[in-house]
């Protein structure tokens, strides 16, 4: 029986490698947290029940009885009452800033909260109704909405027009699709017959050659331009105030280069941080005009390292499935007007394009981050990376993003696995499954749909899937990393219990969002376990995540968030 589901009984402890006397520390710990089940996610799956710290990292694990001798007379000991407490959790994609964004100043037209087309045009009537004429107006419905709201479809251009009149307005379905009225098609200059813009977006038309409103990753061609004083408050504290209280200590957080010098401003202005940056930047989705040299993305001399590190750039190979625009071998199925050419969803990157990409990480030491979706993508995606080591240039990391989450065939699978050790890392998004594995079945062959989210079977591959939230605000709920694992470990979709085969333990779904995630970051020599040496971020769960009936891992909270040694959540 495997160490981590036995009795938590003080013989286990005893028995158990950690249970060993620890080194004597250089000098007494500054803190020892004690009284707890700390799963370490250490390579042996130890647990111990107490650690001592100093500096902001980890020196001893072990026993209560080792740890509480290291103690001196100026040490805190902090009684964990018991709780269940594991490394500080990983967030190894996500859209930090655009989530508090999105948030702050966007109409709220997500399901299923607004669960018709009618009520979104009616919120988006009564925002325009307080809006000066000619201010631009966005909103954020879930992705997929066609396939949730009552009408079995998203509102149309025209729609729009008559909701918002005076007012250029952006609806976003999810992060990769939005509909735009008349009168931010002539704000954008979009003309007849134009089918792409500057930047990598798709325009889709009609018959007759006229924009139809739907426009495809548009991610740098339409301007959302949030205030100064939004994005200060974003990094000074609403992020950390997000991701701190879901039990989240370190988050990749994909930033927008214009948004990056106020996160560099945040860097060194002297505010004691509570969450550690890891940085890529994005400049636009094809990553055409991503510069060469890359030394104006570094964080300024005087940032703390620890916390801020620029680490990769990203870009986009494709759209999204569940937007229809995920770049294809098959074609989606059936035929609707906002479908893009050719009913495959979308290429928004060529391969000379990413090429160049990947070569200008590699030339500055970071790591490339390719977004595929679709199956034709992650094949571009994958050969480019191929092509990039056969040239000899060796990036500190290569990741794939959202890899095999709406399909994954064998030879990508197989494929991965040869790249692992070279480099290839991926991030996988497992509470997506809660959301769209309904909209899969709906929009692709079914033996294509049931073959995504395989979670178990890249685990036995070998590729340590990094969990993430991917949070961009389209949906809030998103940032409930136990509901996450609770979905891994008892397969439940929104489309019912999905390739139970597939199941991971509770330790395999730890392990996802926090020394797997870490390793994806470049960043398990310092984080994601428990172990000396490392820094001394915990989270502290109100269950047992290991022990409690699968059922009920949902319904587990987090309680506390130690960063570093110091407390930085704690609930009432």
């Amino acid at each position: 029986m495997h160490r981590l589901a036995l009795a938590f009984s003080l013989l286990l402890f005893a028995c158990s490698p950690l249970a060993a006397a620890a080194p004597p520390a250089a000098a007494p710990p500054d803190v020892i947290f004690r009284n707890a089940v700390f799963a370490t996610c250490n390579p042996a799956g130890d647990l111990a029940r107490a650690v001592a710290v100093k500096g902001g990292k980890f020196t001893a694990v072990g026993t209560e009885h080792d740890i509480l001798a290291l103690a001196g007379p100026d040490t805190r000991v902090v009684d964990l009452g018991g709780r269940f407490v594991s490394p500080g959790l990983i967030d190894a994609h996500t859209h930090p800033m655009e989530t508090v964004y999105l948030l702050k100043d966007w109409v709220d037209c997500r399901y299923p909260g607004v669960p018709s087309v009618a009520q979104a045009l009616a919120n988006i009537s009564a925002w325009a109704a307080k809006t000066p004429k000619g201010q631009w107006i966005y909103a954020a419905c879930v992705s997929a909405s066609e396939n949730k709201f009552a009408e079995k479809r998203l509102p149309t251009r025209d729609e729009l027009d008559q909701a918002a009149p005076d007012n250029p307005v952006v609806l976003a379905n999810g992060a990769h699709q939005v509909v735009i009225n008349s009168a931010a098609i002539k704000a954008l200059g979009i003309q007849k017959g134009q089918a792409r813009m500057a930047r990598g977006a798709s325009v889709i038309l009609d018959g007759d050659g006229e924009p139809t409103g739907v426009v495809l990753d548009a991610q740098a061609d339409i301007p959302t331009n949030p205030t100064p004083a939004t994005l200060a408050y974003a990094y000074e504290t609403g992020i950390a105030d997000m991701w701190n209280a879901k039990g989240f200590t370190s988050l990749m957080a994909i930033t927008p280069a214009a948004a990056l010098p106020v996160l560099q401003k945040t860097a060194v202005s002297g505010e004691k941080p509570r969450i550690r940056y890891t940085v890529s930047v994005w400049t636009a989705p094809n990553g055409a005009d991503m510069p060469e040299s890359l030394a104006a993305f570094a964080m300024p001399a005087g940032a703390d390292p620890a916390f801020y590190r620029f680490a990769a750039i990203k870009a986009w190979m494709d759209g999204e499935n569940d937007a229809r625009s995920g770049y294809m071998c098959e074609h989606y199925l059936g035929h609707r007007p906002d479908d893009a050419p050719g009913g495959r969803g979308s290429l928004v990157t060529t391969a000379a394009q990413a090429e160049r990409f990947v070569a200008i990480a590699a030339k500055n030491g970071l790591a490339p981050m390719l977004h595929c979706s679709g199956d034709a993508a992650m094949d571009l995606g994958l050969s480019t990376y191929e092509t990039l080591l056969a040239s000899g240039a060796r990036p500190p990391l290569m990741r794939i993003e959202h890899f095999g989450m709406f399909q994954l065939k064998d030879d990508e699978l197989a494929r991965a696995k040869a790249l692992f050790p070279k480099g290839l890392r991926i991030s996988v998004q497992p509470m997506w499954m809660t959301e769209l594995v309904r909209a899969d079945f709906e929009n692709m062959d079914k033996g294509l749909a049931a073959s995504g989210f395989r979670f178990k079977t890249m685990v036995e591959a070998g590729l340590r899937p990094a969990a993430s939230t991917d949070m961009t605000g389209i949906y809030p709920g998103n940032l409930e990393p136990v509901k996450a694992m609770a979905a891994c470990v008892t397969r439940a979709s929104d489309a019912g219990v999905f390739l139970p085969a597939e199941a991971l333990s509770p330790e395999q779904a730890l392990r996802m969002w926090t020394i797997w995630a870490a390793e994806s970051l470049g960043e398990d020599a310092v984080k994601g376990s428990i172990e000396p040496g490392k820094f001394a971020d915990l989270t502290v769960y109100s269950d047992n995540l290991f022990t409690m009936p699968g059922d009920k891992l949902a319904t587990a909270q987090v309680t506390r968030t130690i960063v570093g040694g110091e407390t930085v959540y704690q609930t009432p």
